[in-house]
């Protein structure tokens, strides 16, 4: 039996939240001898008084009107998170908790919105709200908007039975103002939309549509492209299962007896994809200060044992690496609005981000090829591949393209416990993406309180004057994204089977101790001052001499790129070899400075990248990507 038929899956989604953390922090000096750094500031857990009240609206729709639209347990998902927050009522944090519970046909557009009227206005300042949804979310592709489906709400009567995220947006605001935070989590990921309406009804990142404010914290079930998992086993969904369980002690990771957002928030983006074998990631935003939201269950009791998903969860291995200071991996940033022709941007933030940290001497950069490889090589998530590496802190990230427009965000995620420790976000125009992503670098930096020299930040800020089209054909032709729809790829070429230490070895000498041969390092270089004569001389000839295999796509590709730049002159820059039996790992940094024919413009473009160099035929030549 497969884990979709074990989880009851079908389809695909993309509606998604994202976890977004404003704090500003000073760059401090990093004690390399230190485990962990202090706390953030501005990061402090703040509880209500226990004078407070507890405002709970549980929303599930599992029977619609319209069968198809079906789900097994967003009703009953509603009513367990409504209970287990009752339990708080009378405690240290709240005097009471008062619930609204809608579940099925009690479930309308106008019943949602006038329980976050006159139900949530009763709320105090001191009071916290917590909303939690569950149904169908969709986008309408007709008109653009996007929804959630009350129980009446079909593809025929969207515009007066379906509630308008826009519309929800603006009551959460009124929320926000009036009380002392608010928590909003959204399973709305759910197979059964797609099929209905001619294809009128698309799954999307609605989500994404909802603002945070100060003191407001938003949970998503899912990321683009993925589907809330549900199960008879446990008569929950997934995303609930792991709430529960987080509100049940699990989620107090230092055992103070408080639960806080971030740690019940953590707790979730941790254990959903653990217990659905990877399959389902949530995604979490937040913005002020974090929030004690509920007390640990002061007699421990756990979760009922879930036989389904526990067998899959104990499948995956744990990692015995431990976190090494200072040590960073960059992740591909998510294409939150899926479209395929700026699906590449995702890879080229990713890479961009890792030729900037790159100049910061305090940090380790991991090269993304190496924890390409071995999340392959183990089928782990990114998170578990991080810890089988050792790898202290991940950079990942999202953006989204509107128009001539793209915003892009940030986060810093603790590798030992999966919380996030900041984020930021930048929005400006697309032909100015490489220039934002450099701000939130900086920015990044400063959550990281990583000392960084005068000549690093110099470096770092400095405009690139790079050219979308142009960045994207330089990458085509080291073949960092994918070309043309319809190239040809490149063959792989056959090397030796490497282990995921050795391979580490390669990518990142300095954690192994691993020092070049002469020999082997000053045939590396020579090669890779060849190769750069090859670029800025334009010598298609000469470069297919210096690679193992060059297919007519790269050369295609390279052609264009070189029509486009007049007067090229290439830097290969902060060369670093490795040598590993008959192969070496070569990294470094690549800046192309060129003006571009179409527009007159002064180019300057910057790559850090690494590749394998092999001998072959008695000659030194570069094998593409490790």
């Amino acid at each position: 039996m497969t884990l979709q038929s074990r989880l009851g899956v079908a389809g695909g989604c993309t509606l998604v939240g994202i976890l977004l953390a404003w704090a500003v922090y000073q760059p401090t000096e990093v004690n390399p001898s230190a485990a962990r750094p202090a706390p953030i500031a501005g990061l402090e857990r703040r509880p209500p008084s226990s004078a407070a009240v507890l405002w709970v609206v549980a929303v599930g729709v599992s029977d619609y009107r319209q069968e198809e639209l079906n789900l097994q347990y967003a009703d009953s998902d509603a009513r367990a998170i409504a209970t287990a927050l009752e339990r708080q009522g009378g405690g240290p944090l709240y005097r009471a908790v008062n619930t609204l519970v809608l579940t099925n046909d009690e479930v309308t557009r106008e019943s949602i919105l006038d329980g976050l009227t006159r139900f949530l206005k009763q709320a105090a300042a001191n009071d916290v709200a917590v909303i939690f949804l569950a149904g169908h979310g969709v986008q309408d592709r007709v008109s653009g908007s996007y929804y959630f489906l009350p129980f009446p709400a079909t593809a025929d009567n969207l515009l007066t039975a379906g509630l308008r995220m826009s519309d929800l947006d603006e009551m959460l605001r009124l929320v926000r103002q009036s009380v002392r935070g608010t928590v909003l989590m959204l399973d709305t990921c759910h197979a059964g939309a797609l099929q209905l309406g001619s294809g009128r009804l698309a799954a999307d990142e609605a989500a994404s549509r909802l603002s945070v404010g100060e003191n407001a914290f938003l949970l998503a079930a899912t990321r683009p492209g993925e589907q809330s998992q549900e199960t008879p086993q446990l008569a929950h969904g997934a995303f609930t299962y792991a709430l529960l369980a987080g509100l049940d002690g699990g989620a107090d990771l230092d055992r103070d007896g408080w639960i806080s957002v971030a740690e019940w928030f953590g707790y979730v983006a941790r254990e959903v994809p653990r217990v659905t074998g990877g399959v389902q990631h949530p995604y979490h935003r937040m913005e002020g200060t974090d929030l004690i939201v509920a007390t640990a269950d002061p007699q421990g009791r756990a979760v009922p044992p879930a036989p389904t998903w526990a067998a899959i969860a104990q499948a995956v291995p744990t990692s015995a690496s431990t976190p090494v200071p200072n040590t960073i991996g960059v992740m591909q940033f998510d294409n939150v609005r899926a479209d395929p022709q700026n699906a590449w941007i995702g890879t080229a933030l990713r890479v961009a981000f890792n030729t900037e940290l790159s100049k910061v001497r305090a940090l380790h950069v991991y090269a993304p090829e190496l924890i390409d490889r071995t999340a392959h090589a183990t089928g782990l998530d990114q998170l578990a591949t991080a810890q089988e590496l050792g790898i202290d802190r991940l950079i990942t990230g999202s953006f989204s393209v509107v128009g001539g427009s793209i915003r892009i965000d940030a986060r810093i995620v603790d590798t030992s416990t999966g919380l996030q420790e900041g984020s930021d976000s930048v929005q400006g125009q697309l032909n100015e993406f490489l220039d934002l992503q450099k701000k939130l670098v900086l920015s990044m930096l400063r959550r990281l309180r990583v000392k960084v020299s005068r000549a690093e930040g110099k470096s770092i800020r400095t405009e690139t004057n790079t050219d979308v089209d142009a960045y994207r054909l330089l990458l085509e032709t080291e073949e960092v994204v994918e070309g043309t729809p319809g190239a040809t790829p490149t063959p792989p070429t056959p090397r030796s089977d490497l282990g995921l230490r050795p391979l580490a070895a390669l990518l990142w000498p300095s954690a192994y101790a691993a020092e070049p041969e002469p020999e082997a390092d000053r045939a590396a270089r020579e090669l890779l001052e060849e190769y750069r004569k090859a670029l800025e001389q334009k010598n298609l000839d000469r470069l297919a001499e210096l690679y193992v295999t060059f297919p007519d796509n790269r050369r295609d590709v390279l052609r264009a790129y070189f029509d486009t730049a007049i007067d090229l002159q290439v830097e290969i820059a902060d060369i670093a070899v490795t040598p590993h039996g008959s192969e070496v790992a070569v990294s470094y940094t690549r800046r192309d400075h060129f003006t571009d024919k179409a527009t007159g413009k002064d180019v300057r473009l910057e790559v850090r990248l690494t590749r394998l160099v092999v001998r072959e035929g008695g000659r030194w030549k570069i094998a593409g990507r490790p």
